[in-house]
């Protein structure tokens, strides 16, 4: 065999093998939430309807899978293939401008969507919000999932409302959607571990409101979303956002986002590999309202990440990133606190 065949060879073992294999794109997908259509709501959520057509487009014209959340997670979660550039749309609060001005994109791309609703608003007939009727028109292109009874902030709640808050509102969409997938976002994004236990021990899948990628990994009962409302939902990084890749992480701790002593609060990351040392030199952690986070490496696969100053009231994140090997494509990994 000639020298130049067995370089040849050697080459295309690196490229199955290399922990920098496009085959990672296959094992993850980028999940966006959107909650208003319209161009003079609330900009922390809405989303103008002539971007979010330019959302669909980009969509199109760049080959981009978009899936149905359902067959997302199904995938996920059996660990199955999912295709490249892997993208799955979804909705909170069931706004009727997702009816209005979503739903007839939707159908003009055949693009799917999941809308997760908060079931009281629907009962009430408030005049912002879908009707039953207008959700059972936009199937099967549309899902329905749970949003919770009344949207309230799940933090803090006695069992009882937290049980009443996820089952009842269950109960209105098997009776009103004929399905009962139990899929359930968390109003706010935000939870605590009472209503955390509660969906684990009946077996839902739940998604929160921070960014980053769903993964074969990921915590199937806090799968992140990247926020497409307001300046979140511009071009310029639209196209970043949907070509990122899930950071090759373990396992991380602590689970809670409730803060109640440290208000520097330490994130302790463990990889699945061994970064290389331009990975390593190149992973960076922003605190939200501050600069870069402080970062302690215990070795290749393991740091430990701290903001500078104390995080305020609120929610803040630690949002972390880390270069991949094509140029203007990004790791990404997110985690959400919360001091009340």
């Amino acid at each position: 065999m000639t020298l130049s065949k067995i370089l040849l060879r050697f080459l295309v073992l690196i490229l199955i093998y290399s922990p920098f294999s496009s085959q990672a794109q296959e094992n993850d997908c980028v999940i966006l939430v959107y909650h208003r259509f319209s161009d003079d709501g609330p900009k922390s959520t809405s989303t103008s309807p002539s971007v979010f057509k330019q959302h669909l487009e980009y969509l199109k014209n760049n080959d981009f899978s978009v899936l149905p959340l359902k067959e997302v997670v199904r995938s996920l979660q059996s660990k199955q293939s999912l295709p490249s550039n892997c993208i799955s749309l979804t909705a909170d609060d069931g706004f009727l401008s997702i009816y209005t001005e979503a739903f007839p994109l939707l159908v003009e791309y055949q693009f799917p969507m999941s809308v997760f609703v908060s079931t009281n608003s629907l009962d009430k007939k408030y005049n912002s919000m879908m009707t039953w009727s207008q959700l059972r028109e936009m199937a099967p292109l549309i899902d329905i999932y749970n949003h919770s009874v009344n949207h309230l902030h799940l933090v803090n709640q006695g069992a009882q409302t937290v049980e009443d808050e996820i089952l009842f509102a269950q109960s209105r969409i098997t009776t009103e959607m004929k399905t009962n997938d139990k899929f359930f976002a968390y109003p706010y994004g935000e939870f605590d571990d009472t209503t955390y236990s509660y969906l684990k021990s009946n077996n839902y899948i739940a998604f929160g409101q921070h960014s980053g990628v769903a993964s074969q990994t990921s915590d199937f009962l806090n799968i992140p979303r990247f926020s497409m409302s307001g300046p979140y939902a511009e071009m310029s990084s639209f196209a970043l956002k949907v070509k990122t890749l899930d950071m090759p992480i373990e396992s991380s701790n602590p689970k809670s986002l409730i803060i109640s002593e440290d208000l520097r609060p330490v994130l302790n990351l463990n990889f699945s590999r061994e970064l290389t040392s331009y990975e390593k030199n190149n992973f960076s952690c922003y605190v939200s309202g501050q600069d870069k986070a402080t970062l302690k490496w215990h070795s290749l696969q393991s740091v430990s990440v701290r903001s500078n100053n104390p995080l305020g009231t609120g929610r803040s994140r630690y949002n972390c990133t880390m270069p991949y090997k094509e140029a203007g494509q990004y790791y990404w990994f997110s985690k959400l606190w919360l001091i009340l």
